[in-house]
């Protein structure tokens, strides 16, 4: 109805499925509407991602996040899709660091920084034959 293909309307709408629905445009949201109308698996696993999501956004205590997770669980147990069902085994598999998230709202992610930094800085070395030449560069 808007004009474009279905691969169109799908590729199009790669941005949104990556946004929460309360940050789309009106023009975003008709777009979604449209591509949930003709892709029901798509609107499956995109609401059950958001909800995902919405855990992880709320100010809750460790307690209340793990049962948004188990709720969240029992959501998933229901659906059609095996790579939402994937994801969840593997977080409930992690739960216990996951849910250290809540404890003060931080992620591994300055670690992460510093790994990929040292792993660039190791690949520079790669065919350097004066060690001590280059360091002191």
């Amino acid at each position: 109805s808007n004009g474009e293909t279905k691969v169109e309307l799908i590729t199009s709408s790669k941005h949104l499925l990556s946004m929460s629905r309360d940050k789309w445009s009106d023009k975003q949201k008709e777009r979604a509407a449209l591509l949930f109308e003709l892709c029901p698996k798509i609107k499956e696993a995109y609401d059950l991602t958001d909800s995902l999501r919405s855990v992880f956004r709320s100010k809750v205590t460790k307690e209340v996040a793990s049962d948004k997770l188990h709720c969240w669980y029992k959501k998933v147990a229901e659906c059609t899709l095996r790579e939402l069902k994937s994801a969840r085994d593997l977080i409930m598999y992690r739960e216990e660091h996951i849910l250290n998230y809540f404890d003060n709202r931080s992620t591994n992610a300055a670690a992460e920084s510093l790994n990929s930094k040292l792993k660039r800085f190791r690949a520079q070395l790669h065919g350097v034959s004066d060690y001590k030449f280059f360091i002191r560069l």
